[in-house]
């Protein structure tokens, strides 16, 4: 059995120069994303600001113990992102690689709809999985 490489990113300049954009400049960038043959279409955003919106997001989660456990999940997974990255950042003096891509206002897209169909999400995928993608900046 193969084992599965960790820490996948991308060698393709142009998409990791709009990551690079969002995660180190805060920047959100219009982004169209096919991925195994699925359209997605939302907003670049850098994972800080994912994990910021996923959090905000379970204030309007009905049940109280339930907001209050992804709250305190998500806050504890971007705590653990941004310390990860610190130690990246320190023991090589480089950037940590990007292996997901994060989106906000995420919609699937059908070709058998006039409109997209999925309600608007938070979205977050492998950059390996990428077949192609379009920005408007």
């Amino acid at each position: 059995m193969a084992k599965k490489e960790e820490n996948v990113s991308t060698d393709d300049a142009v998409l990791q120069m709009l990551l690079d954009l969002t995660d180190k400049d805060g920047m959100e960038i219009g982004l169209t994303l096919n991925v195994n043959g699925a359209v997605i279409a939302g907003t670049l955003v850098g994972p800080h600001t994912y994990y910021e919106g996923i959090i905000s997001s379970t204030d309007d989660v009905e049940n109280s113990t339930l907001s209050h456990v992804l709250h305190k999940k998500f806050t504890d997974l971007k705590e653990a992102y941004i310390s990860e990255k610190q130690k990246e950042e320190e023991k090589s003096k480089q950037d940590m690689i990007a292996t997901f891509i994060h989106l906000k206002d995420a919609v699937y897209i059908s070709a058998n709809t006039q409109s997209p169909f999925h309600s608007h999400a938070w979205w977050r995928g492998r950059i390996d999985s990428i077949d192609a993608f379009s920005f408007k900046l």
